[in-house]
């Protein structure tokens, strides 16, 4: 015990005198390293502490310490040598700490804290780099929304460019094809982005039924880039499929596959393929894959007219054979015709209420319940598919657990993780038959998460004429926060939904007397324009679409170079560009702006 009291008088002494690196040369050399680099920070000689840190294995405090030395090279050499997760948080809350957010960003990167690098690289600026480490982290909304101030604020082009090529990819993964095309578009113009943008969009304008569209856009990536359309070709292209099946076209793609017609020889008819984009090689995947087989099939046998026909189940190569709807699907109608009558509204509510209610009596939660998911047979019947397809959205980085379905149409209980059950599909029928009303679901951002949560929608008779207060009653129960606030049942909601009128009782417009029968047929009035080099503009009425719009007559068809220019001309988006829509060789039709 002597030797160690003399030993401690002895630093403690040179202490008192002044003399703490003596102190801590001395302190170290008996072993009390961490005794060595407190004497080296009270005089502030952080680089002579360093080695003491080092020798005791404490590597994120020698970052620490080459920080406060202003010793940037050194600090970044150490950070680099860190190799255990805990040991990386702390290097990089050091880094932070004194300002050097984008290094702190880097190092809680590496060890997989996504949220705290999102947050660091927002302090840095670099707020492509946030988005992208919150897409990492399954936090979409607020990834979302990063990329969407980046848009509205950006200054440098490149990265308003690249700002909208990654808001695309998560619109288009949340099933919103039209939002994606219209982000995507943009990010094609820009040199850096305009090969991504466009493969991308190939398969949003499939997605929204648009393939003649997707055909020219992967035309001009092929002009461009001959190596490029390969990508997208695959994206377009069937993959192999079992002989029994004769590929007739697409009819769709999404986030979880493609889905094709085609005939199939064994069972004499024509068939709809969807071909599953999931590689199933993890345990997690493995679990989602499951729990989506034992959904389909349950649904399957339940053989009901108002859920889409699930005719067999290829497990290894991940492929649904379907019944074929030729009808589409309830969003590509909206998204070409806008909100629904009334009555038509009303007879999908109830014959999507009788599949529900079957379903719900065996004990199947749909949980993705919108548009995408909503078919229409060659009667206009419609049919509810993608049963248990929420359970894929678990799969790599296009969703997490608590994200399962779209947003727009996620019952509260979905956000927050609660039990889910026949509530949260009536919730997401009723955002979807709001929808189908108004034109708009029922919540439309920016925090669409905060208002499923937290805020009452507007009531949908104050958006579109002819809805009335029976329509609110229904749609604004259903939207109910609490799931006991909401119908105890589909059929209890269809009873509601019953109450609505069943056809349109709104004023009919004045009756044309017919004209006589002898007299000719009355064409619209067109009042010419200009001339143009190519023939003559006319504007006139169109009384097949109802809208005014301005017909070019030409003198002859349009050359290879003039055509190129009416492709960039019909590709082009904005509110001051008119839009070409339709062109035969002897006329082009253009749109009237007002």
């Amino acid at each position: 015990m002597k030797p160690n009291r003399m030993m401690t008088e002895s630093v403690e002494a040179l202490v008192a005198r002044g003399e703490y690196l003596r102190a801590a040369a001395q302190a170290a050399e008996k072993g009390d390293l961490l005794r060595a680099i407190e004497l080296c920070e009270r005089v502030w000689k952080f680089a002579e502490a360093i080695p003491f840190a080092l020798a005791v294995g404490d590597r994120p405090l020698a970052v620490r310490l080459a920080l406060d030395a202003r010793d940037l090279p050194r600090a970044d050499a150490l950070a680099a040598e860190i190799a255990d997760d805990q040991g990386l948080a702390r290097a990089a809350e050091a880094f932070g700490a004194r300002g050097e957010h984008h290094r702190a960003a880097e190092l809680h990167q590496r060890a997989g804290r996504l949220v705290e690098a999102a947050a660091s690289y927002q302090k840095a600026g670099a707020l492509l780099d946030a988005g992208r480490m919150f897409e990492r982290a399954g936090r979409y909304d607020e990834a979302r929304r990063q990329y969407e101030w980046i848009v509205a604020r950006a200054a440098d082009a490149t990265e308003m460019a690249q700002a909208q090529l990654a808001l695309g990819r998560i619109l288009g993964d949340f099933g919103r094809p039209r939002e994606a095309t219209r982000a995507l578009q943009v990010a094609a113009r820009h040199p850096a982005t305009r090969t991504a943008a466009q493969r991308r969009l190939c398969a949003e304008l499939l997605a929204l039924g648009l393939p003649h569209a997707a055909e020219e856009v992967a035309r001009r990536l092929h002009q461009r880039d001959p190596h490029a359309i390969a990508a997208a070709e695959r994206r377009i292209d069937a993959p192999e499929l079992p002989r029994r099946f004769r590929v007739l076209g697409m009819l769709g793609a999404g986030a979880l596959g493609r889905v094709y017609a085609a005939h199939d020889e064994l069972l004499g008819k024509t068939v709809a393929l969807k071909a599953l984009s999931i590689a199933g090689s993890s345990d997690v995947e493995r679990t989602a894959f499951g729990h989506f087989l034992r959904e389909a099939r349950a649904a399957a046998r339940l053989q009901h007219p108002n859920i889409v026909a699930l005719h067999e189940i290829d497990e290894t190569a991940a492929l649904l054979v379907l019944e074929h709807l030729p009808g589409g699907t309830l969003a590509s109608r909206l998204a070409q015709t806008g909100p629904l009558s009334p009555p038509s509204v009303r007879r999908l509510a109830l014959e999507l209420l009788a599949g529900l209610a079957a379903a719900h009596r065996a004990g199947i939660v749909h949980r993705d319940v919108k548009p995408a998911n909503i078919f229409f047979d060659a009667a206009g019947s419609a049919k509810l598919g993608d049963f248990g397809a929420a359970h894929l959205l678990a799969f790599g980085a296009t969703q997490t657990g608590s994200f399962i379905g779209t947003l727009a149409y996620l019952s509260p209980e979905q956000i927050n993780g609660s039990r889910v059950g026949a509530p949260t599909d009536l919730y997401a029928l009723g955002a979807t038959l709001y929808e189908s009303l108004t034109g708009r679901p029922p919540f439309a951002g920016p925090d669409i998460v905060g208002q499923h949560l937290a805020q009452q929608p507007e009531p949908p008779s104050a958006l579109h004429p002819g809805v009335g207060h029976a329509h609110d009653l229904a749609l604004l129960r259903a939207l109910a926060k609490a799931s006991d606030d909401r119908f105890s049942s589909a059929d209890a909601m269809a009873e509601a939904i019953r109450a609505w009128p069943a056809v349109d009782d709104r004023p009919s417009p004045p009756a044309i007397p017919p004209a006589p029968a002898t007299s000719p047929t009355v064409q619209p009035e067109r009042r010419l324009v200009r001339t143009t080099p190519h023939g003559r503009l006319f504007a006139t009425f169109d009384p097949r679409t109802g809208r005014d719009v301005l017909i070019e007559e030409l003198d002859a068809p349009l050359d290879d170079a003039a055509l190129a220019d009416l492709r960039r001309l019909a590709a082009a988006a904005g509110p001051n560009v008119a839009r070409v829509l339709s062109y035969d060789g002897r006329r082009i039709v253009y749109e009237a702006l007002d």
